[in-house]
């Protein structure tokens, strides 16, 4: 049968990730993904050493190979710094977050209560609320496809639709739009293969709303390969993206802002969504705050 979202198959398949890095290094790059998103190898320390950066931890894995790094306590500047290491990722493989809750450690949390590895991984945006390691739900009577509850979601979003919003066009060097945090007191750099990615390393995930990171990379890639979204500071309470080519039309705004309700409904219902509380007036903006806990 055909759907706005692809066949069934397209419906019900996902990818599944257990161990860093998220997407193997020998891997070619998404054909809808920009190269700026795309680093081409695996960081190591030796990587690390040509950043300039300041006192720090860098932290390993159990087989030895660079997690990512973790500024000292009170390092001062990391707005700054936050800017200058996004726009080196292609160069680098490390992207950096500011002021997360969560530790990056060696292995990763898959001690976790909340979740097991592997993680279910959605191929598309609307698909957070089906993922076999969370709540699935079917279109009644066509069991397969993912139900998107239209009329729950019309409370926050004007005549929503279950349409992917058309991608953006991306600048030439689209990192380079990036703007530096206006607030910055913990950072960590993240070894990724993509932005999107770098939730997976970090084991980030929301246990409050069943959020896994699974979950997470799933919708982040297909924002990060449409829209330039990329992470800025991943924390329980709140999770802020700046967004490097944001939709511009009416109709890619409200099915965007539908995206963005089917991946946190809960938080819809509560406000949650920057300073405008509202998912349509957000997408149209280069930056994001979506409140969870």
């Amino acid at each position: 049968m055909s759907h706005p979202l692809g066949t069934v198959a397209d419906m019900t398949s996902h990818d599944a990730v257990d161990a860093p890095p998220a997407t193997q290094w020998d891997e070619p790059r998404p054909p809808d993904l920009h190269p700026a998103f795309w680093a081409e190898t695996r960081p190591t320390d030796a990587t690390l050493a040509t950043l300039d950066v300041p006192e720090g931890e860098a932290v390993h894995g159990a087989d030895g190979r660079l997690l990512g790094w973790i500024a000292a306590p009170g390092t001062t500047g990391l707005g700054e710094l936050w800017l200058r290491l996004a726009r080196q990722f292609p160069q680098t493989g490390l992207w950096p977050v500011r002021d997360t809750w969560y530790d990056l450690e060696e292995g990763r949390n898959w001690g976790h209560p909340y979740w097991e590895a592997p993680y279910a991984v959605a191929k598309r945006g609307f698909h957070a609320g089906t993922l076999p390691d969370r709540m699935y739900r079917d279109v009644p009577g066509d069991p397969g496809v993912p139900y998107i509850d239209l009329e729950e979601i019309a409370d926050y979003v004007s005549a929503p639709e279950v349409t992917l919003a058309e991608p953006s066009a991306m600048e030439a060097d689209p990192l380079s739009t990036l703007r530096a945090p206006t607030t910055a007191e913990k950072l960590v750099l993240l070894v990724c293969r993509r932005p999107a990615d770098a939730v997976l390393t970090l084991d980030f995930g929301v246990p409050n709303d069943d959020a896994t990171p699974g979950m997470f990379v799933g919708v982040l890639r297909s924002w990060e390969s449409r829209f330039g979204v990329v992470p800025e500071q991943l924390h329980p309470a709140w999770t802020t993206f700046q967004v490097i080519a944001p939709p511009s039309s009416e109709t890619d705004m409200r099915r965007l802002a539908t995206e963005v309700i089917a991946f946190a409904l809960d938080t819809a219902s509560q406000g949650g969504f920057g300073g405008t509380g509202r998912a349509e007036e957000m997408v149209g903006t280069r930056s994001w705050s979506i409140w969870w806990d």
